[in-house]
């Protein structure tokens, strides 16, 4: 029996990755729940001074609010899972399962985060109800200068492993990216 949650981030406007992830969540076989998640417009000045005023964004060409808002979508999961004590799986919306992991063997206890895909993405990975405690007060404890996946990496009092061979991708040329829709580049 599962003793987690899984979560998928989505922007509910996004029906075409919607209607993509629910033949992925065939191809798992593995209920999830579409998480609506925070919208660029979303991101307040208020939000950005407190979280975001001392970031590299603006050294890149990205739509920097769309960077905040997946920041403030991953965050928002974590505090769930710290709150009610719920290990979860979260996954992005722009991915492919290609492995074949026994969900019923994640072993919590042994790691704060397992990243289920590239050893520095974050569009899929399990946090355990006391790494996403770690994870929160340790992101809320120092300066945010990096995109939520970088500073995921820069994280020292959490236990981060990752799996040998990933069990997601992100998927190609299927989607445009919100974040970078012409390509991760410096201005």
């Amino acid at each position: 029996m599962n003793t987690f949650k899984t979560f998928c981030i989505s922007l509910k406007k996004d029906t075409n990755r919607r209607s993509h992830m629910l033949t992925i969540k065939d191809k798992m076989g593995l209920d999830f729940e579409f998480f609506d998640a925070v919208e660029s417009d979303d991101i307040t000045e208020e939000i950005e001074k407190k979280y975001f005023s001392n970031t590299d964004f603006y050294e890149w060409d990205i739509n920097q609010k769309a960077v905040m808002a997946t920041f403030m979508s991953h965050i928002k999961l974590l505090k769930y899972s710290c709150e009610n004590k719920t290990n979860l799986l979260i996954i992005e919306d722009d991915i492919d399962y290609i492995g074949n992991i026994n969900f019923n063997d994640i072993k919590f206890n042994e790691f704060d985060i397992l990243n289920v895909g590239t050893p520095f993405g974050c569009y899929s990975y399990f946090v355990s109800h006391d790494g996403a405690c770690k994870i929160l007060n340790e992101i809320h404890s120092k300066q945010i200068t990096q995109a939520y996946d970088w500073e995921l990496n820069k994280l020292t009092t959490v236990r981060k492993q990752t799996t040998n061979i990933p069990q997601f991708t992100q998927v190609e040329n299927k989607f445009v990216s919100n974040i970078s829709p012409n390509g991760y580049k410096r201005y």
